[in-house]
């Protein structure tokens, strides 16, 4: 049978109809958990989703951080268990992102009287009916020492802990114990919040563990199943596969959000995310998360100059398996010891310096595809692979910015290497742009970050050409 014109016009048609009935229907869904959310908080009448951060969540100032907690957090055990590890992680981050600015090495002091506050919180600390609005850093009761604490933290923190000469703005963190709650509230956004709609309305929703509505950092501590009905309110926590991922996943999201707020669009998305990666082991040990890198329930990722990012085909990859090749350590090396495993089999055929250093193959999900990318990365001769290697390229280019940021802070210039970071650090405050990136790297440490081949990586002497040829060694 062929088709005439008409009849091909007819089909479009009505696949377009059908799309958007679809749509329509999937929308319904999604304003029904909104609504679910907004009547059991007796908040139908509300319009702005932040207002209801203030009016319906407790909060409490933490360092830089205004952390939001749903009120359904103090009535039970254990999501007020994870509620306290995050504070915890939240209070650690800072200040071991404080010691890298003054070039040293995180460690934590003597606990004060607000680790002690927060590593007693319990059922009885609050009492089980935390009223919407309570800020728990004023609450009835507070010891005057721990207001004290909180009070200095936040001070110590806003003007110049972290690195930044000006005084900072509070970075909102609203953290959801409970998954059902996440998903919910998110949907509130898109359902108040035209703008936000396509993004919150997401079918990969059930499954997210962040959400960014503008400088807003939603986290979800429990996985979700998946679902899209009633079950999508059960969950499991995050620590229960690993009791450490839970701090890890908090001290990654939080990191970024910080950094986010800090610097905005002056910082590169993938800087941004490295710093938070590499903080993240320097404090944890590992790197147990599954919200960056070859990450297939989200869309693609932002685009980058430090490191080349985002989906060439656009879209949402197809679902694979959380583990990898480029995981199997949890990044407890920094990731440097499958970096140097998939360099050394990619340049084992090289005949030129560049070409034993610089490669680096990948490999699709099925096996059947391999193609070698090259160095630099850090620089605008990156090369970029197909679509089907797309997903090993994420996982590559992840692993290879916290491999580089590890080695600039332990090896960059010698004995002066934490210093010289700390100086690194503080100076992104003065960047106008992504950009101007290499431009502070070479006035701090007198090379030229990158090349813009494999052979001027190592021509003349370059940050990223000297890191190749220390992961060889």
């Amino acid at each position: 049978m062929k088709l005439t014109r008409a009849g091909v016009g007819a089909l479009v048609l009505q696949a377009a109809l059908a799309a958007q009935a679809t749509k329509a229907s999937d929308d319904a869904l999604y304003d029904g958990l909104a609504q679910r959310w907004l009547e059991r908080h007796g908040a139908q009448e509300e319009k702005d989703w932040r207002a209801l951060l203030e009016q319906r969540f407790a909060h409490l100032k933490l360092g830089v951080f205004e952390v939001y907690l749903p009120v359904e957090t103090f009535r039970s055990a254990e999501p007020l268990g994870d509620a306290r590890q995050t504070l915890e992680a939240l209070v650690e981050l800072q200040e071991a992102f404080g010691a890298w600015v003054a070039g040293e090495d995180p460690a934590r002091a003597k606990p004060d009287a607000l680790d002690r506050w927060l590593a007693g919180w319990s059922a009885k600390t609050f009492g089980k009916d935390v009223a919407p609005g309570t800020d728990l850093g004023a609450a009835p009761g507070l010891p005057a020492d721990v207001r004290a604490a909180l009070a200095a933290f936040a001070d110590s923190m806003r003007h110049g802990g972290l690195g930044v000469t000006r005084e900072l703005e509070s970075v909102p963190l609203v953290v959801f114990p409970e998954r059902g709650e996440f998903v919910e509230f998110t949907c509130v956004a898109g359902a108040l919040d035209p703008v936000l709609r396509p993004t919150a309305f997401d079918a990969g929703l059930t499954t997210w563990l962040e959400y960014a509505p503008y400088d807003v950092r939603f986290v979800a501590l429990q996985y979700g199943s998946g679902g899209a009905s009633g079950e999508y309110r059960q969950g499991t926590s995050v620590g229960d596969r690993n009791p450490a991922a839970l701090a890890q996943l908090v001290t990654q999201v939080a990191t970024r959000a910080m950094l986010g707020k800090v610097h905005g669009t002056r910082l590169d998305p993938a800087l941004q995310s490295a710093l938070a990666n590499a903080l993240v082991i320097a404090l944890h040990g590992e790197l147990d998360t599954r919200i960056d890198g070859d990450v297939r329930a989200r869309s693609s990722q932002g685009t980058s100059v430090f490191i080349p990012g985002g989906n060439p085909d656009g879209g949402i990859l197809p679902p694979t398996s959380a583990e990898n090749r480029w995981r199997g350590t949890k990044g407890k090396d920094y990731f440097l010891g499958i970096l140097k495993q998939v360099q050394k089999a990619s340049g084992k055929k090289g005949k030129t310096r560049a070409e034993k250093l610089a490669s680096f193959e990948l490999v699709s999900d099925d096996g059947s595809t391999k193609e070698s990318v090259r160095a630099p990365f850090l620089g605008a001769g990156g090369t970029k692979p197909s679509a089907a290697l797309w997903p090993d390229y994420l996982e590559l280019v992840r692993c290879y910015g916290v491999g580089f940021l590890h080695w600039l802070r332990e090896e960059g210039a010698a004995a002066d290497s934490h210093a010289k970071f700390g100086q690194l650090l503080r100076g992104l405050e003065g960047l106008k742009g992504p950009e101007e990136l290499p431009t502070l790297l070479q006035e701090l440490y007198r090379q030229p970050l990158s090349a813009s081949s494999p052979a001027g990586l190592f021509e003349e002497a370059t940050l990223e050409g000297r890191f190749l040829t220390w992961l060889a060694k």
